[in-house]
């Protein structure tokens, strides 16, 4: 699963009715609308909203993800929230990203103690008309300390293009821009901020939300960057960008091709049933990819983080036999799982323990011939949980190989990704376990993962 964006200082937020018209919206909305062709009272222009918006309507759920959009200048990224309230869509915006052809600083802003902001959280403030910043987003909160909020922003800060300052301008309304540019006077850093004006019904404005915009600037080759600066760019999103653009189509194409193949729709012939099997499948290997991708992404990230809970192992054994069962099954393999009265509890994040046990049984399930076992063994002593196979086992040479990056041992054809077992050894050792592999008693490999007792 993808890290969640840290929130703005104030969400921007548009409503949406069922036809799609944008009836409502904050400045930096109509803004976007307008500069993709979209008019007053019209659909709302922005193909990304529109969709999340269609897709609420219709289902009355509440959603969470990531929006691509575009302007005349630039790529944006946004992380909306979306949810049905009487009739309408009411969407808010909680993180805003750009790139594109502006020119920026390369260097983010920096406090006195000389810490960095981190680049890729949302950094945002809320100002009132008079000038005084009344709240900031965590990020800067965090990097700046409070010492700015409930002072006059132009303390300090500087407007480059405005030396007045805040309250003079924020005095001309109809001559506020879209995009400021912003000094910070301890470091004479300078950076941009999409300007995102709030109004009342009997105010032209009330204050002014400002969104910094910082570059992504990776580095070239040769540039000397660092281990501890290549570290930091890990994790840059190609895995969830990757997963938000195609996890959508793919979910079409496995609900159309099983449709067609189990024959919900009438008889067809045989042989089209059978191709639309073999879509659905290659469907369902494709979105298991994109997790992959998208755990990758969010595995490999400096601030990559796991819960800590109670977790208990044979909860966890039961769920995945339940789980894995039938393809178990198809594959006449028996799943023998640990007795009801074996208990383990140790610590860890639930469904993480869940996705890499599902992953080793799956290995298992694919790699092991038909007519064998498959075990679950718990051993409470040791707070482990193992499966064991009777397949042909891993040499003892290649055991480390297996849990690198994309390595799947010559295999080709079988619907691995060669992630799996990378991922889930580094979600072991995220929450303080390790995940190893040896020879089962029956010759076949033996996974076992181990994570404090609790």
């Amino acid at each position: 699963m993808q890290n969640l964006p840290a929130r703005l200082a104030l969400p921007i937020k548009c409503v949406v009715d069922q036809e799609g018209r944008l009836i409502a919206a904050d400045v930096a909305i109509r803004r976007l609308h307008a500069s993709n062709g979209g008019r007053d009272g019209g659909v709302i222009a922005v193909p990304g909203l529109l969709d999340l918006a269609n897709l609420c309507c219709q289902t009355g759920l509440r959603f969470e993800r990531y929006v691509y959009a575009a302007d005349k200048d630039h790529d944006i990224e946004l992380w909306v929230e979306a949810e049905k309230k009487d009739r309408n869509v009411h969407l808010s915006i909680i993180g805003w990203q750009e790139r594109g052809t502006a020119v920026l600083s390369a260097s983010p802003f920096r406090t006195r103690a000389g810490q960095h902001v981190v680049r890729n959280a949302p950094q945002s403030m809320q100002i009132s008309r008079s000038g005084v910043v009344l709240s900031a987003s965590r990020a800067l909160l965090e990097n700046f300390g409070n010492e700015f909020v409930a002072y006059a922003f132009d303390e300090h800060f500087d407007l480059i293009d405005h030396p007045a300052g805040f309250e003079a301008l924020l005095r001309a309304p109809g001559d506020i821009p879209e995009r400021v540019r912003v000094r910070n006077r301890s470091t004479d850093v300078e950076l941009t901020a999409l300007v995102d004006l709030k109004k009342s019904d009997t105010e032209p404005v009330v204050g002014v939300h400002l969104v910094f915009l910082f570059p992504e600037a990776l580095p070239t080759v040769g540039s000397g960057t660092n281990a501890e600066e290549k570290h930091a760019n890990a994790g840059m999103g190609l895995g969830r960008h990757f997963a938000n653009a195609v996890r959508q189509p793919l979910g079409r194409i496995l609900a159309n091709a099983e449709t067609i193949g189990s024959e919900l729709n009438g008889p067809i012939l045989e042989q089209y049933s059978s191709y639309a099997k073999d879509i659905a499948s290659a469907a369902k290997h494709l979105s298991e990819l994109v997790g992959d991708l998208e755990d990758l992404d969010a595995i490999d990230r400096p601030e990559f983080k796991v819960a800590r809970e109670p977790v208990e192992l044979g909860d966890i054994a039961r769920r995945v036999s339940g789980l894995l069962a039938l393809k178990a099954a198809d594959h006449q393999i028996t799943l023998i799982s640990p007795d009801e009265d074996i208990k383990c509890v140790v610590v860890g994040e639930f469904r993480r323990v869940l996705q890499i046990v599902l992953n080793l049984v799956g290995n298992a399930i694919r790699y092991s011939p038909g007519g064998t076992r498959i075990q679950i063994i718990i051993n409470p002593t040791a707070a482990t949980i193992s499966v064991e196979d009777e397949g042909p086992g891993i040499p003892e040479e290649d055991r480390e190989r297996v849990f690198t990056k994309f390595e799947r041992l010559g295999r080709s054809g079988d619907g691995g990704s060669g992630l799996g077992l990378y991922i889930s050894r580094k979600l072991a050792r995220a929450m303080g376990g390790e995940l190893s592999i040896e020879t089962g008693s029956a010759g076949g490999a033996r996974f076992t993962l181990n994570l404090p007792i609790a």
